[in-house]
């Protein structure tokens, strides 16, 4: 291959202010409609006029796409150059918002944000993948949640008036403008990470046992939290608590979601890995409680705060104990696609709980699939963790 792959030749430095940038931007436009998931669903039923279940149906169909195309990349990620995959899933980003301006009818919708899903499949694994792959891990992913929930705080804020004057294309359009922008930074990231047999580390000595948990535990992550937060708009709704207030509520909640991310910046691996996911993942718990339990405007505020700024929390803490298990980003190629498969998972589940049940009922399994999560988690990283010290000493 004629560039280098990594920081240790002529090419890109993967360490670098310009490519972290470039990967950070490239996170905030894969997962666009995801990341304002509320406000999407919300956008479906309000200005399409489609019903809460054929809502959460178009964005299982987005998150199914996502689900495929990880489980690809899992294969394509040591296959194809890196450059390439991101222009393809770009353009197809771009056209497909473009083509949901026009179409707007169910089964359209469904077709078309599937496809939308398999161009995300894409962005989103490689972008976890490089900056799994960078010096500071932790740090870099943070960083990349940090301006995540930046953009999708200004979508929520001003996403009553996009719809105001645009209609939900409004929202479609802003997309595809962040689509077309990322194209130019594609050229700043590496083509491939290093080669199977020279990734080694401390992971490599984890059992496959102790690995499948790890990755489990990405699937049951995100189906808890995907199976609660598409929803978490009509939640307030439902309690009557005014459109504007729930927009200003999950405005907030992004920021709190950017501490989280940003605490994660600051400690980084200070405290090991163990500790921070285990507090939080039973923070998160506590906050679907005060969700279900005080629902006024102040409780509905405050969960959605905790829920979205433990979630930024944890999250890289998990991303980067699954990069720390090999360099060749196919521990967390796997995880990713086991994460996408959570996330495609989740509406459909509560859609369909939804359609026999109440939102307490989504809740209520959104808990115990946090619990499991915590018991798939917390093995291998105790024993990576074992394995790193020697290393460290």
């Amino acid at each position: 291959m004629p560039e280098n792959r990594l920081a240790t030749g002529p090419g890109p430095d993967i360490n670098s202010t310009l490519a972290l940038v470039s990967m950070v931007f490239l996170a905030v436009v894969g997962p666009q409609a995801v990341v304002v998931q509320p406000a999407f669903v919300e956008g479906l039923v309000s200005q399409l006029g489609f019903s809460p279940v054929q809502a959460g149906y178009v964005s299982a169909a987005e998150n199914t796409g996502k689900a495929v195309m990880s489980i690809a990349m899992m294969f394509l990620v040591t296959r194809v150059n890196w450059r390439h995959l991101f222009y393809v899933a770009l353009f197809l980003l771009i056209g497909v918002n473009l083509f949901c301006t026009v179409f707007q009818s169910y089964h359209a919708y469904l077709a078309a944000r599937a496809v939308s899903g398999l161009a995300n499949g894409i962005i989103i694994p490689l972008c976890y993948v490089v900056i799994g792959l960078t010096a500071r891990s932790e740090r870099n992913f943070g960083i990349m949640m940090v301006f995540v929930l930046l953009y999708s705080a200004g979508i929520y804020l001003v996403v009553p008036t996009l719809f105001q004057l645009g209609g939900f294309n409004g929202l479609l359009l802003l997309f595809a403008v962040f689509a077309l922008l990322a194209l130019p930074l594609v050229r700043n990231l590496p083509v491939a990470g290093e080669p199977e047999k020279q990734a080694g580390g401390a992971g490599s000595g984890l059992s496959w046992t102790l690995r499948a948990m790890a990755i489990a535990a990405m699937f049951f992550f995100f189906l808890a939290m995907f199976s609660l937060f598409p929803y978490l708009s009509l939640i307030g709704s439902s309690t009557g608590i005014a459109t504007q207030t729930i927009a200003n509520a999950m405005t907030v909640a992004q920021f709190s979601g950017m501490g989280g991310a940003f605490l994660v910046v600051v400690i980084s691996d200070r405290f090991g890995r163990a500790l921070p996911i285990a507090a939080a993942l039973s923070l998160i718990i506590l906050s679907i409680a005060v969700l279900g339990y005080f629902p006024t405007v102040a409780g509905y505020t405050i969960a959605v705060c905790l829920f979205m700024g433990l979630w930024s929390f944890v999250h890289p803490f998990i991303l980067a104990a699954q990069a720390r298990f090999d360099r060749s980003g196919r521990q967390v190629a796997y995880a990713t696609a086991l994460q996408m498969i959570g996330i495609a998972s989740g509406p459909a589940i509560a859609a369909t709980i939804l359609s026999v049940g109440a939102y307490d009922h989504i809740m209520l399994v959104a808990v115990l699939f946090l619990l499991v999560t915590l018991a798939c988690i917390l093995p291998p990283v105790l024993r990576h963790a074992t394995l790193e010290r020697p290393l460290q000493d």
